[in-house]
């Protein structure tokens, strides 16, 4: 008979966090008296000390109830109990270093912020295997431990603190989720286990059976061998239960040591993704800044920081896709258009890459219109990707194929290269997520390896499917994308976005919102250059003031202010005009479908994303005032 185990299983997850707790302590002391070492000059010396202080004092506490717990030979009956202290221990840990992150953060050294910043990721990188067990334990030493940290990045405001809040951002939602897929397996492994002990004990009783049926059947011989055949399969049946069981749990721990190395791996990677951009940049950075630079060193510099920054930019992208889709938040903006349609948006997005590379892009898509059902968008993004994939992982001057065929039912693009190609044992999990077959420190490729998972998970949510084969390194590599073909339909063809915008000449009246002092300047001065006449205000109050007296035509307004944000003062402004003929136009970091729908219901006339691209700008802001 199978049993519920529920509270030896929570007597065992509290157990593995006091066994694991001597190894968590020491780590903080060892962390704290380096992180006082370090900011010695930079911090104020009391301050540190307080702080060091109390973590000695916490740690010590939290040293001392691990004791009681080992020493009490009634702890696990009272796991519930222990496990509050325990959580009351983190909590306060995960204060205190919340607070050193907040305090010790010093705005005139960039190094020393860099390197606060990887003491309190190495300490929660560190705490999500010895808080694992439990479930929500890790978000109550990460939430407070890293958001003050964040807090003190956004109210720094430059472009670089900014970058660093939302790859901090990201981390901790990549941690969080970690950490519940290690729950998920301890959780699952310890269950098993507890099975196991029932099916052992299961197996004793019947073998007990079997001893005492012999002596009572020693006479018997005739019935002894048929009883005898009975219960042989008895025990077959539960040994082979139990090998399965066993089976099932050498398969979670080697689940569990795949999706830590893989968190490692993944880890380091996005740590150098996002680390290399920033160097250029800040070189760049430190290049304008000295005098007498001549205008074209200064012009190359602001073109390597729009590259990185654009490298950044599709970084985060990238992983915010993955987030969506993993998640199930994303939606497809479905409609029917030519498949040379999305291939020439591709192409030509993709061009100047392959070009820069001295590459040759052969594209052949058949005369005969190939019509599919879709977001144009997304499978540009898909074919684009695998275009930049063949080109990124093939040397200078090779080849790139992309070639369009189609049968009754389906529609293959297919992507080829000479590259560096795929080994067979890295071919089965080219498509999973964060995998790639290189993970060494001299890898000459860039990247996360979550490229071709969106173009998997994409394809599939077009109802097509994936495919990828190479014959081995050296040897290049073939991606065939297969979607459902659709008839043609009966409506007008799709019109490409680049295709007939309506142009506006006219000066207008523009009113920029934002907290962000800087934002709001450089956002003006573009306006201005463009000839338009503009006014400016940095939080909502004022910029009713201002809408009041400058009586603007279009207002360009931020979300998340402090006091009165973007969704009341837009619903303010369509209060005093009625006929609703001012362009109000969101410019905001919430870019989510459920932001969209609470922009258009506040009043807004559109919704753009930062950081939004001026041409961008530019054309939704002549497209609406043409339309007003």
């Amino acid at each position: 008979m199978k049993l519920n185990h529920t509270q030896e299983t929570r007597e065992a997850q509290v157990r593995l966090l006091y066994e694991q707790l001597p190894y968590a302590l020491l780590a903080t002391i060892l962390n704290a008296l380096i992180l006082t070492a370090v900011l010695w000059r930079q911090v104020s010396g009391s301050l540190l000390v307080g702080w060091l202080l109390a973590i000695v004092l916490v740690t010590g506490s939290r040293y001392a109830s691990g004791r009681a717990y080992l020493r009490t030979p009634s702890a696990n009956a009272e796991s519930r109990r222990w496990g509050r202290h325990y959580l009351y221990g983190v909590a306060s840990n995960g204060v205190l270093w919340g607070f050193g992150g907040f305090f010790f953060f010093t705005a005139n050294s960039y190094v020393h912020q860099v390197f606060l910043a990887y003491v309190l990721m190495g300490m929660v990188s560190g705490a999500i295997s010895t808080l694992a067990p439990v479930r929500g334990a890790y978000l109550v030493f990460l939430i407070p431990a890293l958001f003050p940290y964040a807090a003190r990045l956004l109210s720094a405001g430059s472009e670089v603190h900014l970058a660093m809040a939302s790859m901090l951002f990201i981390y901790v939602t990549m941690m969080g989720m970690i950490s519940h897929r290690l729950h998920t397996t301890v959780a699952e492994s310890l269950r098993l286990r507890f099975d196991n002990l029932d099916l052992l004990h299961d197996l004793t009783k019947a073998k007990d059976r079997v001893e005492r049926a012999n002596e009572e059947l020693a006479a018997q011989v005739a019935e002894k061998h048929s009883a005898q055949d009975a219960l042989q399969k008895a025990c077959e049946e539960l040994e082979r239960r139990v090998k399965e069981r066993t089976a099932e749990l050498a398969k979670s721990e080697e689940a569990l040591r795949i999706a830590d190395r893989r968190k490692d791996e993944f880890l380091a990677m996005l740590s150098h993704e996002l680390r290399n951009p920033l160097a250029p940049i800040r070189n760049a950075l430190q290049l304008m800044h000295r005098p007498n630079v001549p205008d074209s060193l200064v012009k190359r510099s602001r073109e390597i920081i729009d590259r990185q920054f654009d490298h950044l930019t599709r970084l985060v992208d990238d992983l915010l896709d993955v987030s969506r889709i993993v998640h199930g938040k994303i939606s497809l903006q479905e409609t029917v258009f030519e498949i040379a349609t999305v291939v020439n948006q591709a192409v030509e997005g993709s061009s100047p890459f392959i070009e820069a590379r001295h590459q040759e892009l052969c594209v052949h898509v058949p005369e005969e219109p190939l019509w599919v059902k879709g977001d144009i968008v997304r499978l540009d993004q898909v074919i684009s990707n695998l275009l930049n994939n063949a080109a990124k992982y093939s040397d200078t001057g090779r080849r790139i194929g992309l070639d369009v065929d189609a049968s009754d039912q389906w529609i293959t693009i297919r992507v080829q290269d000479s590259g560096v190609g795929i080994p067979k044992d890295a071919l089965p999990y080219v498509f999973e997520l964060f995998a790639q077959a290189d993970h060494s420190l001299g890898r000459t490729h860039g990247g996360l390896g979550i490229g071709l998972t969106l173009v998997k998970r994409l394809v599939e949510m077009h109802g097509g499917r994936a495919e990828a084969h190479s014959e081995g390194p050296g040897h290049g590599s073939e991606f065939l994308v297969h979607l459902p073909r659709q008839k043609a339909p009966v409506t007008e063809r799709y019109v490409s976005p680049g295709g007939a915008a309506v142009v506006s000449e006219e000066v207008l009246r523009v009113l920029v919102v934002d907290d962000n002092h800087d934002a709001v300047e450089t956002l003006a001065l573009l306006m201005r250059l463009e000839g338009h006449n503009v006014a400016v205000a940095f939080d909502g109050v004022n910029a009713l003031a201002e809408a009041a007296k400058f009586q603007p035509q279009v207002v360009l307004l931020d979300i998340g202010m402090p006091g009165m944000d973007g969704y009341q003062v837009a619903h303010e402004l369509r209060a005093r005009e009625p006929k609703r003929s001012m362009v109000i136009l969101a410019l905001t970091g919430y870019g989510q479908p459920e932001d969209r729908a609470r922009a258009e219901a506040a009043g807004f006339t559109g919704h753009l994303t930062k950081p939004v691209p001026p041409e961008l700008l530019f054309a939704a802001l002549r497209a609406h005032s043409a339309e007003r």
